[in-house]
């Protein structure tokens, strides 16, 4: 400890820890900067931690920053402000939100191994199973696993989250050790590269000899050596060893063997500086080429005209306008005046095919960051972008937080999406509003780009908070598809199904394999059916840690949790009543793929499935996508990955096997949800102008409104049907019109979490101008992982509360009373403010 006294700098230093605002820590070296990442105690642990600022204090004692992780922050001064504001908006705390922004492999910590004593191994299992069984499962585990073993693993192993008390006990009666270590912090990766000698270098006559020989004895070695010679001369850097050796089709026995004689040397350079410039199936044509339509260039030159001014545009256009042309000009322009991008796309699978595309335009400048990437491709992306050799950013939701320079441009591509709602951990943000947020600090214009967009930013367009930019029209003079309605029980009745499919699709499909066209069929639900339902009791397996059916595999010959990811041999026989008459219920991608087979059996169509029991191998998204770029698929079958982004020109028929699946969920977002899904998948058809689309959509509800429109030749936002849902929501005080929060209550007892549910909802104001409550409540999932959940539903009034600053310091103002008096360390209270519909 440090005595005030001694006049030692005090730092605040924000820890992830919930409810925890920034603490102080003293500091003798040198002026700590904000953004730069510490190593601290907190009680027995060590936590990275990130300074926020200077600190004044009266405590007679403040313990001492344990290490300084960086020479320059981490965090760049706008990125900090942002978390701020993250963590004030969302109810987190400030390091929690610092923590998203972080990379895991930038934020190391202690580590508690467990390890067995003499004592230990000897100790009586047996007696101490029948008065202590969990330390005797933790002791057993550790005899059968010799060596140190991570509390983290521990945990996991035996389906625990704490062992703490265990571990206490233990270690008090000498039968294991606990030993504390630092995480090593990772540094960018090192790889051998090799390059010509400084001797051969200076030495042009002696170089030109060394060529006449080694072209007679080695070719192998003069091809690697002009190609060093070259690579010299134009001042690039060395390339690794393994890397040169592929291109060039040499073993790199050559690489050594120029390196003996020395022509060549070795040397070591950071991975971030070996990434190379390809050209891929989906960069078929130079895009700096293309003349913009007026649409279009108006849209440029209005985005140019704000582009030093905080400024949010809606790009309103239909699929296959050229919203991403816009994006690339807007890029370009901003590029060109020394500032960096930052681009916003949903899912990682469209990561691929956008990238490549940028890529041609911008070569090693653009960057990509999401969490399929390793921890070392995403902490050498992250030196890449400090450095400034990076200056676009792609990415999900998180990629918000890149700590990018001087950003000129951001873009939120597809802002309708609900992936961009973070719902687990804290913070629980919105990718696109914080993108907005973050547009503010920089003072840089805001594109959120969609042919569909959320009825939030639909109405902000409206009132005139954000510019609306209208492409109304397709590029290259393509025609929106043509839409088709398939009355699924009229269909079924008169026997022309194909298992999913309906006859009418089956002919449509047909007809594009004989033109030598794609189709894409469209399910929102992977799996082969929703449950294996007995005929005789009406039995369905549910999952042992989560109040849902089990979704059936037939491939895997599986049942499957979503929720929780448990699995299960599939039966064969009903749990409940013995029967052997089980059936599937329900229809996933799976069942969809095997009907297509027999459908489609004997025409040679290939046929492949994208969804994420398909994706989970590394590198597969891309894989798949370019041989379906390539022609090498004809039918493609997939979840929502395959609904929006792609632009592939021989795709010509779509077919929704099951439009009504989201439909009727208990969800305020239902008809919008349903609608956008519908038109953004039915945009993937007719990007080709000469090749007409076609949209099939089989439904068991062909009354319904939403049906009864020209879905993709009129834009969904014009029509009855959702001008009718803005109506409602406003009468409820739904989104747009309130903001939907989410008060969760959760733990292993279920009695816990009724009571803690309840005293909340006491010190939650009942009657308030701010807002309407509801609950506490059962929500429709009632137990997940394990946990029992209650929830008070809140919606937040934006006429009385534009901010939600009154609702916020409420909600704020309760918790803290309630976890001064009344908490239950086994119940977890979480706050979901902006949370998506389905609870």
């Amino acid at each position: 400890m440090l005595s005030d006294s001694d006049h030692i700098p005090f730092y605040d230093v924000a820890l992830p820890i919930p409810r925890s605002a920034p603490l102080t820590y003293a500091w003798e070296g040198t002026e700590l900067q904000p953004g730069i990442r510490v190593l601290v105690p907190l009680g027995s642990r060590i936590l990275t931690g990130t300074v926020v600022g200077r600190a004044a204090t009266d405590r007679s004692q403040v313990r001492p920053i344990e290490e300084v992780l960086d020479v320059q922050p981490s965090i760049p001064p706008v990125v900090l402000e942002l978390t701020r504001r993250v963590a004030e908006y969302y109810l987190c705390s400030w390091g929690e939100a610092l923590d998203a922004a972080l990379i895991s492999g930038l934020t190391p910590q202690s580590v508690v191994y467990l390890e067995l004593t003499a004592e230990g191994l000897s100790a009586d299992l047996d007696a101490m199973s029948r008065s202590a069984p969990r330390r005797a499962a933790l002791l057993d585990y550790l005899v059968q696993h010799p060596g140190p073993q991570r509390v983290s693993h521990l945990q996991q192993k035996l389906g625990t989250t704490s062992i703490a008390q265990q571990v206490e006990s233990l270690v008090r009666m000498g039968l294991i050790t606990a030993e504390t270590e630092i995480e090593r912090q990772r540094g960018p990766r090192r790889l051998r590269a090799v390059q010509l000698s400084s001797a051969a270098a200076n030495d042009d006559e002696a170089l030109r000899a060394t060529f006449d020989d080694l072209d007679r004895r080695a070719p192998k070695q003069s091809l690697l050596l002009g190609h060093l010679y070259l690579q010299h001369h134009r001042k690039e850097p060395p390339q690794p060893a393994t890397q040169l050796a592929a291109q060039l089709g040499v073993t790199t026995s050559v690489l050594e063997g120029l390196v003996a004689k020395g022509l060549a040397e070795w040397v070591e350079v950071e991975r971030s500086s070996t990434q190379r410039v390809t050209r891929s199936s989906f960069t078929t044509r130079d895009e700096r080429t293309l003349t913009l339509s007026a649409e279009q260039q108006r849209a440029v030159d209005r985005i140019t005209a704000c582009e030093d001014t905080f400024t949010v545009f809606l790009l309103d256009g239909v699929t296959g306008s050229g919203k991403t042309v816009v994006y690339q000009r807007a890029i370009e322009r901003c590029l060109n005046r020394g500032r960096t991008a930052l681009m916003l796309v949903p899912e990682i699978a469209l990561t691929p095919q956008l990238y490549d595309r940028f890529v041609a335009l911008f070569g090693a400048s653009v960057g990509l960051m999401h969490s399929r990437m390793s921890m070392q491709e995403r902490l050498d992306m992250w030196n890449r972008i400090q450095s400034g050799e990076v200056r676009l950013v792609i990415g999900p939701r998180s990629a918000v937080f890149a700590p990018l320079l001087n950003v000129g441009v951001i873009i939120v591509d597809e802002e309708h999406e609900p992936s961009y709602k973070q719902d687990d951990p804290s913070p629980r943000y919105n990718g696109r509003d914080v993108a907005i947020m973050r547009g503010q600090l920089e003072k840089c214009p805001v594109i959120l780009g969609s042919a569909t967009p959320s009825l939030e930013t639909y109405a902000n367009a409206d009132d005139h908070r954000y510019e609306r930019l209208v492409l109304a029209s397709r590029a290259d003079q393509a025609e929106l598809p043509a839409v088709h309605i398939v009355d699924l029980r009229s269909a079924r009745k008169s026997g022309h199904m194909h298992g999913t499919l309906s006859a009418e699709l089956v002919s449509a499909m047909k007809l594009r394999l004989d033109r030598n066209e794609a189709t894409i069929l469209f399910l929102n639900r992977r799996g082969y059916a929703n449950a294996l339902l007995c005929d005789d009791c009406g039995h369905a397996p549910e999952c042992p840690h989560c109040s849902v059916a089990l979704t059936y595999h037939k491939t895997a010959s599986a049942l499957a949790c979503h929720y929780c990811g448990y699995r299960q041999p599939a039966l064969t026989a009903c749990t409940t009543c013995g029967s052997t008459e089980l059936r599937e219920s329900g229809t996933g991608t799976q069942r969809v793929e095997e009907d297509v087979r027999k459908a489609l059996e004997g025409t040679g169509a290939v046929i492949e499935r994208m969804d994420t029991d398909t994706m989970k191998r590394r590198g597969a998204h891309r894989a798949l996508l370019e041989r379906f770029a390539n022609n090498e698929i004809d039918v493609l079958i997939g979840t929502q990955m395959v609904a929006k982004g792609l632009d592939i020109p021989r795709v010509t028929l779509i077919g929704v096997v099951h439009a009504d699946q989201g439909l009727h969920q208990a969800d305020f977002r239902a008809v919008e949800r349903t609608a956008q899904l519908l038109v953004q998948v039915s945009g993937r058809a007719g990007r080709d102008a000469a090749r007409p689309g076609l949209v099939m959509i089989q439904t068991s509800t062909p009354e319904h409104p939403l049906y009864q429109e020209q879905l993709v030749a009129d834009h969904p936002y014009r029509s009855e049907t959702l001008t009718a849902e803005l109506a409602s929501r406003k009468h409820l005080l739904y989104p747009p019109f309130g903001r939907f929060i989410v008060v969760e209550c959760s733990g292993p007892m279920e009695a816990d979490v009724e009571h803690a549910a309840r005293v909340l909802d006491r010190l939650l104001p009942a009657d308030h101008p701010s807002w309407v409550r509801y609950g506490p409540t059962t929500p429709s999932i009632a137990r997940l992982r394990n946990r029992y959940r209650r929830i008070i539903v809140i919606k937040n009034n934006k006429a009385s509360d534009p901010t939600g600053g009154q609702c916020r310091t409420l909600l704020t103002s309760a918790l803290h009373m309630y976890y001064a008096t009344y908490a239950v360390r086994t119940v977890r209270i979480t706050v979901d403010i902006d949370a998506n519909g389905t609870i």
